[in-house]
């Protein structure tokens, strides 16, 4: 039975799947399958994921009831843990941070400052304040961490109040995101072991 469909390619051509070769036609069919699959895999696993966090939020509701705490608001980390100690969950809330604009006034205060103690300034400083405003060759961000990492430097300079200032300004909290983990183990005394819900580990 002739193939009458008509495939469009990456650059706008449209070709008829007759004149495609049948290995590179199978591999195309191939790959819109497989990742039709898994993008229904992937709702599935966002449907599941919330459902699971509402049965947290359901049952510390049911918590605070009991204590007569008010509900709702910053919902936090917290364990839940099973009578027979062989089974766990723990949700945790981890910040990620950005930066802003003053990491360039950063960068250019450092950088003045190593320039004023060329004398005095090591190799080795040069290159801890260098790699706090490299950005990630794949990423294209800037490491938080490293940057406020920079605050611990104690330089004897007048600029350095006003380079800390913009340390500190340089970097924000732009949000959280919560996690939650499942254990499990064979007796109360036996090491946890984490379910691995990443497909590739699977």
């Amino acid at each position: 039975m002739t193939d009458e469909r008509i495939i469009e390619a990456w650059d706008g051509s449209r070709i008829p799947a007759r004149r495609i070769d049948p290995r590179r036609l199978l591999a195309h069919d191939t790959a819109h399958k497989l990742v039709d699959q898994a993008r229904t895999l992937q709702e599935l696993l966002r449907d599941e994921k919330l459902k699971l966090y509402a049965e947290v939020d359901a049952y510390l509701d049911i918590v605070l009831e009991s204590y007569g705490a008010r509900l709702g608001g910053s919902r936090g980390g917290l364990r839940i843990e099973a009578i027979d100690g062989v089974r766990k969950v723990e949700v945790s809330v981890t910040d990620y941070q950005s930066v802003t604009a003053a990491i360039e006034a950063a960068r250019v205060l450092m950088n003045e400052i190593l320039d004023d103690l060329v004398g005095d300034a090591s190799d080795d400083l040069r290159a801890i304040v260098g790699n706090a405003f490299a950005r990630n060759s794949k990423t294209g961000k800037i490491s938080t961490e490293r940057v406020l990492s920079l605050r611990q430097l104690n330089l004897s300079h007048p600029k350095w109040p006003q380079a800390k200032d913009a340390i500190s300004d340089a970097v924000i909290t732009a949000g959280s995101k919560r996690y939650m983990r499942f254990h499990e183990r064979d007796t109360p005394h036996s090491p946890w072991k984490q379910i691995d819900l990443n497909f590739s580990s699977l």
